[in-house]
C-alpha cells in the first residue's frame, strides 16, 4: 500500500543529499516528517542560482516557460529532464481523462492564447501532440465576435482558453466544449460549470476539475497536495522527480483536492 509519509520523507531526503539548496534549508537531514519543513518562494532567494535547485544538471533537457511570463517568483521556470517529462506527460493523459477527453475519437483541440502566454500555449499544445491529436493554436486580442470567429473556422472539438478566461461565457455550449486554464496565483473563478486544468510556474500541470465538481483530480503517487495548518496554504511535493525537487512548496492559495477540500 502506498504510504503518504514515508513518500515524503524519502523525497526530503532525497532532495537534502542532492541539492544544494534543501541542504540549506533542512540543515540536516530530515529524520521524521515533523522535521520537514513547509516553505514558500521567499525561500528560494538564499539560492545562489537554479542549478542550487536541481539533482542533475548534465541530465537536463530542456527548461519548461512559465504560465505567466512576468512572473517574479524564483525558480519561475520548471528544469526538466527525461525522466519528469514522462511524469508530467502521464499527468497531462490523466487530467485529459477526467475531463472527458475521448482518446479513441481522435479530438481535435483549439488552444486560444496571447502574447503573455503563447510559449506556455505551445507546451500544451506539445502535451497533446505527443497523444496523437491534432492541436491548433491562435493568438487573440480581439473583440468576443474574433474569438467565435476563429472557433468556427477551426470547429475543433474542444476550445482551450489559457488566457481571457471570461471569454467563456462568449462561446455556445454544448455545441464547443471549453476548457478553462487556471493559475494557482490567479483569483479562482467560482464557475464550476466549466472543466478546468490548474497549473502552477513551479510543477507546471497540478491537476484537473471536471465540470459540475469543485475540487481537483492530481495524480497522487506524482503530487502530494497538504495544508500547511500555520497558513492554512496548500503545499505541493514532487514526490517523483530526477530532476528538480519541490518539497513542501507553497502554492499560495488552497487548492480543493478529494482530500483537502
Amino acid at each position: 500500500m502506498f504510504n503518504v509519509e514515508v513518500a515524503l520523507l524519502a523525497a526530503a531526503r532525497k532532495a537534502f543529499r542532492l541539492t544544494r539548496f534543501y541542504g540549506d534549508v533542512y540543515k540536516s537531514e530530515p529524520a521524521a516528517v515533523s522535521e520537514i519543513r513547509h516553505i514558500s518562494v521567499s525561500d528560494y532567494y538564499r539560492a545562489a542560482g537554479l542549478l542550487d535547485c536541481v539533482v542533475d544538471r548534465e541530465a537536463m533537457i530542456g527548461i519548461l516557460p512559465p504560465y505567466l511570463r512576468d512572473a517574479s517568483r524564483f525558480p519561475f521556470t520548471i528544469p526538466e529532464d527525461e525522466a519528469e517529462l514522462v511524469l508530467r506527460q502521464q499527468r497531462i493523459v490523466r487530467a485529459l481523462k477526467d475531463l472527458g477527453v475521448d482518446f479513441a475519437a481522435s479530438p481535435r483541440f483549439l488552444i486560444v492564447t496571447d502574447e503573455r502566454r503563447g510559449t506556455f500555449a505551445c507546451e500544451v499544445a506539445k502535451g497533446i501532440y505527443w497523444e496523437g491529436f491534432q492541436a491548433s493554436l491562435t493568438c487573440l486580442n480581439g473583440t468576443d465576435d474574433d474569438l467565435r470567429h476563429e472557433v468556427a473556422i477551426h470547429d475543433s472539438d474542444y476550445v482551450v482558453l489559457t488566457s481571457s478566461r471570461h471569454r467563456r461565457l462568449a462561446l455556445d455550449r454544448p455545441k464547443h466544449t471549453v476548457i478553462l486554464t487556471e493559475h494557482c496565483s490567479d483569483r479562482s473563478i467560482d464557475d464550476h460549470d466549466y472543466p478546468a486544468l490548474l497549473y502552477a510556474d513551479e510543477v507546471d500541470l497540478i491537476g484537473s476539475r471536471a465540470a459540475g465538481r469543485s475540487w481537483y483530480d492530481h495524480e497522487g503517487e506524482q503530487l502530494l497536495i497538504e495544508v500547511d495548518p500555520a497558513t492554512q496554504l496548500s503545499h505541493v511535493t514532487k514526490l517523483q522527480f530526477t530532476c528538480f525537487p519541490l518539497i513542501r512548496y507553497s502554492l499560495g492559495q488552497r487548492v480543493p483536492t478529494a482530500e483537502v477540500s
